[in-house]
């Protein structure tokens, strides 16, 4: 499938849109089967998506048009597209606008609606379990420096916020790695799911720099200089201390130290160790040298604390982390 066929799929009018142009102020009987669940003291549908699994960990959806969407939760992250056209979602009961080319990230269980989409409006859903997205999908970036962590665990989830992430205006790049994604699930052939697998990390990669992008921007605006410290300790992580830090940018160590905890839900030291290994594991895979000396690079004197810690991030010793990391790229 090329992507104009991909668009003439998209734009095809389903059996069920027929009716819904006929009938627009009628729910689909399919919400006869939908189950509902309680929320704050209110029933409102849950979707499970059940019906698009299909024994994988990724589902695809283009929403039907001339009719809307009401109240629900889903048991799954979701990526909503604009990918033709515009809609108005409504986010525990906040209106948010979409047009073309924007792209909205939910958590799962967060209570959200998609007003009346007419005919132009073609909207794709992904689907993902989020153990899929935290235990595979997230694993599959090396470069999980204190910057690229505070980043992941946004769009993971993870962090506080406030449950949802919408990218305006996201680029060609992202158009295209969707709509390969798309054409890899509407005409599935050898390796399909495995090219989607792929597709879904390069995904994350252009989300991850406009993210990046956006944050530097906003933080400049606000005041907010979370970015640029977290930028200063991946440069200086080796023997760079609290106290250093909070010299270099003029704030009493308390205050920095408060500041990182606020803003990234993890301490000073607990950043500084992530750096130490994300850069080990670049040393682990991209050279020969020996742990000792990779040790010794990322400033650990003392190697048994640094099998320790390696260990306790990644569940792995630093050879078995090389020997697994040389097999996959055989």
């Amino acid at each position: 499938m090329n992507t104009k066929e991909l668009d003439d799929h998209l734009f095809q009018v389903t059996p069920s849109e027929l009716k819904h142009q006929q009938h627009p102020d009628q729910l689909s009987e399919k919400y006869k089967l939908i189950s509902t669940t309680q929320y704050y003291g209110r029933t409102v549908y849950q979707f499970t998506f059940n019906s698009l699994w299909h024994g994988n960990a990724i589902a695809v959806n283009r929403e039907s048009r001339w009719t809307h969407i009401p109240e629900h939760v889903h048991t799954v992250v979701e990526i909503l597209y604009v990918y033709h056209g515009e809609c108005t979602q409504y986010i525990e009961g906040k209106p948010v606008h979409m047009d073309q080319g924007d792209l909205c990230m939910l958590d799962q269980n967060v209570l959200h609606s998609i007003g009346y989409i007419d005919e132009k409006d073609i909207l794709i859903s992904i689907e993902m379990r989020k153990e899929y997205l935290i235990d595979h999908l997230m694993t599959k970036f090396e470069e999980r420096g204190a910057v690229n962590t505070f980043l992941l665990d946004a769009l993971a989830m993870e962090n506080t916020h406030d449950q949802y992430l919408v990218f305006r205006k996201t680029n060609a790049a992202i158009k295209q790695v969707i709509q390969q994604i798309l054409c890899e699930y509407y005409d599935q052939q050898f390796c399909s799911m495995s090219m989607i697998d792929s597709y879904m990390v390069l995904l994350f990669c252009y989300l991850i720099r406009q993210y990046r992008t956006e944050a530097e921007a906003e933080n400049r605006e606000s005041g907010n200089r979370i970015i640029e410290i977290l930028s200063y300790m991946e440069k200086h992580y080796q023997d760079l201390s609290l106290e250093e830090l909070a010299k270099h940018f003029g704030f009493h160590p308390n205050y920095m130290s408060a500041l990182i905890r606020k803003n990234t839900g993890r301490t000073f030291r607990e950043l500084i160790i992530l750096q130490k290994m994300s850069k080990a594991c670049w040393y682990l895979t991209a050279t020969d040298l020996p742990i000792y000396e990779i040790a010794s690079e990322i400033g650990y004197s003392n190697l048994g604390f640094f099998y320790q810690k390696f260990a306790e991030i990644y569940h792995e010793s630093p050879q078995q982390y090389r020997d697994r990391n040389h097999s996959a790229s055989c």
